[in-house]
């Protein structure tokens, strides 16, 4: 029996894509400054780069990371994602491209491919721009596209990302990250698209080659697993091969 057939391909961004971690310290170390008019010192998650990228970890999604870490009110956070994209923009710490992403992202020309993150849309249509990859993705979803209520692991990005590059017609979708909420997302996006009675179903893929993704159990209830960007090429490969 052939299989269905594979629609698209959707990618995290930090830490899938890109290493954005330095430039994010710096930002949120910025954003502190700005809601509490105190030092970003006096919080100990943003003093060095390892406690950052922990808290980063542990965190489900970007308001729990600032309710837990420093102490943000609702509209606090609120303010926080306000500031994001016009300091990101102004921030010129360097983003550099996950090894390998460029080489894995050209094998899948002709294949439906994008971005749901947490990060603005903006940020990342700039970094991808400063590495020429400007127009490799059909379509970029932040987290300013979806109810800030709704950010991931809820499905509602996912699914807008799927409907943009599928009109969720039947077939399958890989969705790649380096988090264990993405593997969430994941599957509250396939109870929502069975609930709707949708025959498209979407495979997660553990990308556990970005920085601070080594497997430390978070990729358990993966799908799939890739140890490098050329792995997903080789999972495409594969799911194009099994159905033909």
């Amino acid at each position: 029996m052939t299989a269905p057939p594979l629609r698209a391909v959707l990618w995290d961004f930090d830490g899938t894509l890109v290493d954005t971690r330095a430039r994010n310290l710096s930002v949120n170390r910025r954003i502190v400054r700005e809601i509490t008019g105190g030092s970003w010192r006096d919080f100990p998650v943003l003093r060095s780069q390892p406690a950052y990228d922990t808290a980063q970890r542990a965190a489900v999604n970007w308001r729990e990371f600032y309710r837990t870490n420093c102490g943000f009110s609702d509209r606090q956070i609120d303010r926080a994602g306000d500031c994001w994209a016009a300091y990101q923009a102004e921030d010129a710490t360097p983003v550099p491209l996950v090894e390998g992403i460029a080489d894995a992202l050209g094998s899948l020309d002709g294949l439906p491919t994008g971005i749901v993150s947490q990060n603005s849309r903006e940020t990342i249509g700039s970094v991808l721009s400063s590495h020429g990859l400007g127009r490799r993705f059909g379509c970029i979803v932040g987290y300013a596209e979806v109810p800030m209520s709704r950010q991931k692991p809820a499905p509602d990005s996912l699914l807008v990302g799927l409907e943009e590059l599928t009109a969720l017609a039947p077939g399958r979708a890989l969705y790649i990250g380096d988090h264990a909420t993405d593997i969430c997302c994941v599957d509250n996006a396939n109870r929502e698209l069975a609930g709707r009675g949708l025959k498209l179903r979407v495979v997660s893929v553990a990308a556990l080659w970005g920085p601070g993704a080594a497997d430390d159990g978070w990729a358990a209830g993966a799908d799939l697993r890739a140890a490098t960007p050329n792995g997903v090429v080789a999972l495409v490969d594969r799911f194009t091969r099994d159905q033909d």
